[in-house]
C-alpha cells in the first residue's frame, strides 16, 4: 500500500467522524439501551471497512476490468475478516439468547417473523434500486426470455441464493451494481434456520415440526447456493465465544485494558501475515479478538461511545447501499472511461467525498425503513419467549 492511499485512509476516517456527527444533527435517531453496546459499536466500523474493501476493488476493476480480491493484505482483510466478524457476531448473539432462555421454550414463528422484518425490507429496497439500474442499462428492453428473467429476479429476491441466475436481463456481471454483497446473506439465513437444531443442544424444548421444517429450509438454501462449509467456521467460532463469554471469570478478566492491547496486536499479526481472513488460523484469531470484545472490553471506551453506536445503528443500510453508491459515482457521475485514467490521489479523493452521502443515505434508510419495520415485527403480548 503506497503512501498516498495511507494518507487518504486517515482523511477518510476524519471525514467519517465529521459525517456521522453532522448527519446526526439533522437526521436524529435515539440510541436504544442494549446488552452489548461494544458489539453495536463494532458493527458500524465493520460495515465501513467493507466499503473501503470494495472501493479498492473498484479502483483495480476500472483499470483492468477484473473484479478480484485486493492484493493488499489490509484491504483484503477489510472485506474477508469483516465478514468473519459478522458471522461470529450472529452466532454469538443468538447462541447467547439460547443460554439466557429461562422458559425452556421459544416461539419460532415469531422468531422467523422478527428475522424477516429485520432483514428483508431494507434488502428489498436495495435490490429494487438494482432492478431499476438494470432496466436503464438494458434500455428497458427485454433481452432474454421471460422465464429466464423471472428466475434471475427470484434469485435476487431470495438473497441471490443462485449464482447461476444472478445476471438479470442478460446484463453481464450484474453483481457489480451492488458489489456482490448479497453472497453473505444466504449463510446468515442458513444459521437462522439451523437455530432450532442448535437449541436442542441447549436442552430447549423444540417442536419436532420446527426442527424438521427449519433444518430442511437450511439444507435447501445450502444446496441452491452451493454453500462452502468453510464459511460456516466463523459461526462455530461465535458459538464457542458465547460458551466462553457465559463464564463470569472471562468477563471480569478480559475487560482489562491490557487485553484491548492484546486484541490490537492480534489484529496486526492477522493483517501482516495473512492475506485471507477465511482460513482456520485467522478465524481463530478473529474469534479470540471478539471474545475480548464480547466480554465487555470497549477498547478504551471507543466501541461503546455514542459516536460508534450511532455508526453501528446504520450498519445494515451501509452494508447494502455502499456498493450501489460506488456504481452510481463511477458510471453516472464520472463515467468509466474517465474513471480509468484517475490517479491514486484523484480516485481516493472521490472516495473521501462519497463518505458523507453514504452516511446520510444510510441514516435515512435506517430511520424510515429499517427502524419502523423492526418495530412492526414486535407483538405487544407474547406468550412464549421470542428471539429478535
Amino acid at each position: 500500500m503506497n503512501i498516498t492511499i495511507s494518507l487518504f485512509l486517515i482523511a477518510i476516517l476524519v471525514v467519517l467522524t465529521l459525517s456521522v456527527l453532522l448527519v446526526n444533527k439533522f437526521v436524529k435517531i435515539d440510541l436504544i439501551d442494549i446488552r452489548y453496546p461494544e458489539i453495536d459499536g463494532l458493527r458500524g466500523y465493520l460495515a465501513f471497512f467493507v466499503f473501503l474493501h470494495h472501493s479498492y476493488i473498484w479502483q483495480v476493476f476500472l483499470r483492468t476490468e477484473n473484479w478480484d480480491d485486493p492484493k493488499s493484505n489490509l484491504f483484503n482483510q477489510f472485506g474477508e475478516t469483516t465478514v468473519v466478524f459478522f458471522f461470529i457476531i450472529t452466532a454469538f448473539l443468538f447462541t447467547t439468547k439460547l443460554f439466557n432462555n429461562k422458559s425452556g421454550e421459544i416461539n419460532w414463528s415469531e422468531y422467523l417473523k422478527a428475522r424477516f422484518f429485520r432483514l428483508f425490507p431494507m434488502y428489498f429496497f436495495s435490490i429494487c434500486i438494482v432492478f431499476i439500474l438494470v432496466a436503464y442499462l438494458t434500455q428497458f428492453t427485454l433481452r432474454v426470455p421471460f422465464l429466464e428473467n423471472l428466475k434471475s429476479i427470484l434469485s435476487w429476491l431470495f438473497f441471490n441464493i443462485s449464482k447461476k441466475n444472478s445476471n438479470i436481463n442478460g446484463l453481464e456481471d450484474t453483481f457489480i451494481l451492488n458489489a456482490g454483497i448479497t453472497w453473505t446473506l444466504p449463510y446468515e439465513w442458513t444459521f437462522y434456520f439451523l437455530l432450532p437444531l442448535i437449541a436442542l443442544w441447549f436442552k430447549i424444548k423444540v417442536n419436532l415440526k420446527a426442527v424438521l421444517g427449519f433444518t430442511a429450509a437450511a439444507a435447501i438454501i445450502m444446496i441452491l447456493n452451493k454453500s462452502s462449509l468453510r464459511h460456516f467456521m466463523p459461526f462455530v467460532g461465535g458459538i464457542c465465544v458465547a460458551i466462553l463469554a457465559n463464564s463470569k471469570k472471562f468477563k471480569n478478566i478480559l475487560k482489562q485494558k491490557k487485553y484491548a492491547l492484546l486484541a490490537i496486536c492480534l489484529l496486526t499479526i492477522l493483517v501482516y501475515f495473512f492475506n485471507s481472513g477465511r482460513k482456520p488460523i485467522p478465524i481463530i484469531i478473529s474469534s479470540v479478538v471478539f471474545l475480548i470484545i464480547a466480554s465487555g472490553n470497549n477498547f478504551f471506551g471507543i466501541l461503546s461511545s455514542v459516536f460508534s453506536r450511532k455508526l453501528g445503528q446504520i450498519t445494515y443500510s451501509l452494508y447494502l447501499l455502499h456498493g450501489i453508491l460506488l456504481f452510481l459515482i463511477f458510471y453516472f457521475l464520472i463515467g468509466f472511461e474517465r474513471a480509468k485514467t484517475l490517479t491514486d490521489a484523484e480516485f481516493w479523493s472521490i472516495i473521501t467525498l462519497s463518505v458523507l452521502p453514504l452516511i446520510l443515505v444510510s441514516q435515512l434508510t435506517f430511520k424510515y425503513i429499517e427502524a419502523p419495520l423492526m418495530a412492526l415485527s414486535k407483538t405487544k403480548k407474547q406468550q412464549k419467549v421470542v428471539i429478535n
